[in-house]
């Protein structure tokens, strides 16, 4: 029996990755900016139609997508963009775009879907708790127990708790909506305002490193507090910076002050803080187990 061929969507702020196969790594794939929903939408939607024709019939759809986005079925909201900074994107309906294909259609968070796919890979035995955290344009992070998504009455939205500031920065905040939190203090956006250029290309002496790592690493240390998860994965592009981990592990140490007795030493963080397992393919990958999540479900 040939294996099922699902289209698999990482839709990102800033672009969107379109994948058409069996898994990941045989899969087409594509990759389309993020621009007007109906043009983008309409792009995602144009490559599947085209490799359905070379292919042959999709049999579900996975999708993992910036937000806020709904993610409970059956309500009116799943699939839809809530508010966001993101421009025209307020409203936009992925579900709607995508039920034209007649197959199931299964959506997540864009940082739950790659925590799902980071979890396969490092509890392979779904026994534990991990959460994926991205540092990109903005911040989020998604955990799974057990092997399963875990949520609320909303997916988390983790990048916008409240820190204090590092001594040393004074900035406002990127954040539209609540100025210095997480994401306002920590995404590449707000790198770019206050310092002119990406982390990776300031010099590693510079003290941008060392307040970045603070903020990464004050929410690696309440994340260890709250959760106690067995991995943080930090993904994203600003988490690709030389050294940036290292400083994010010795960060979230120091705030410990020793209280966790599982890490007498730093060094003990970095089996538990650490890259994504998948390198660049988190993401995507999530996206294929919601695919196939939606085909189960459906064959119930």
């Amino acid at each position: 029996m040939s294996q099922p061929i699902f289209a698999a969507i990482e839709a990102g702020g800033t672009k969107w990755l379109v994948s058409v196969g069996a898994d990941p790594i045989s899969a087409v794939q594509t990759r389309i900016p993020t621009q007007h929903p109906d043009i983008t939408l309409a792009a995602a939607v144009d490559f599947i139609n085209q490799q359905i024709a070379q292919q042959g019939p999709i049999q579900a759809i996975g999708v993992g997508s910036f937000g806020p986005i709904g993610i409970t079925p059956k309500t009116s909201d799943y699939g839809v963009i809530g508010t966001t900074p993101k421009p025209h994107w307020t409203g936009a309906n992925l579900l709607n775009t995508f039920a034209q294909f007649n197959v199931p259609v299964k959506i997540e968070s864009d940082v739950n879907a790659a925590a799902l796919a980071e979890a396969k890979s490092l509890l392979p035995a779904n026994d534990g708790r991990l959460i994926y955290v991205t540092v990109g344009t903005g911040v989020g992070a998604g955990v799974v127990d057990n092997g399963r998504v875990s949520n609320g009455v909303h997916h988390p939205e983790m990048g916008h708790i409240r820190l204090p500031h590092h001594p040393d920065d004074n900035y406002a905040g990127h954040c539209p909506i609540h100025g210095a939190c997480l994401e306002g203090l920590a995404c590449g956006p707000s790198i770019i305002d206050r310092w002119g250029k990406d982390l990776s290309a300031l010099g590693s002496a510079h003290n941008s490193h060392d307040i970045i790592g603070y903020y990464l690493g004050s929410f690696a240390a309440n994340l260890l507090l709250t959760y106690a998860p067995n991995y943080i994965v930090l993904g994203g592009g600003v988490s690709l910076t030389d050294g940036l981990l290292n400083r994010v592990r010795l960060s979230a140490f120091e705030q410990l002050g020793g209280y966790l007795g599982r890490f007498h030493h730093v060094d003990e963080l970095s089996t538990v803080i650490q890259s994504p397992s998948l390198d660049t393919l988190s993401g995507i990958s999530g996206a294929y187990l919601l695919a196939e999540q939606a085909l189960r479900a459906a064959s119930v």
